[in-house]
């Protein structure tokens, strides 16, 4: 085989390689509640990419019943220090698992890995974890 011919086998191969190595377009993140601290579960989010939308998603399950309503007392910190907290709702948590939409198209003001705390309010030891999807829209402002 030519030299030629061993670039167009080599070729493939390393944009294979490139594209496995770049970031993934989304990640899950999933903390049973024995893992949480103190009832509050604690998430560090790799958002480095300030000229991309990023969609989050709760997740969480039960198990054995519903829970309607679920408070969630939720506090992001960015890389910097700086940070807000606010309250959302959950309309409903199922035993088969429940999964929504809690932010869409949040672009970062900061790169670097911020914090998101998420409290629930009112769950007890049929609350079994608390999720949270991060989903990379690529583009730019």
């Amino acid at each position: 085989m030519g030299r030629s011919g061993r670039i167009l086998l080599f070729l493939p191969a390393l944009i294979l390689a490139l594209a496995a190595c770049s970031e993934p377009d989304g990640e899950e993140f999933f903390l049973r509640r024995e893992q949480s601290r103190d009832g509050v579960y604690v998430y560090t989010l790799p958002l480095n990419d300030t000229t991309a939308a990023y969609d989050f998603w709760f997740y969480g399950r039960t198990l054995r019943r519903p829970l309607e309503n679920l408070q969630l007392n939720v506090q992001w910190l960015a890389p910097s220090g700086d940070g807000f907290t606010e309250t959302v709702y959950m309309r409903s948590v199922e035993p088969r698992g429940t999964k929504e939409l809690y932010r869409s198209g949040m672009v970062p003001a900061q790169a670097g890995d911020w914090r998101l705390s998420v409290r629930p309010v009112g769950t007890d030891e049929d609350f079994l974890g608390l999720g949270v999807i991060v989903s990379k829209q690529d583009g730019t402002r």
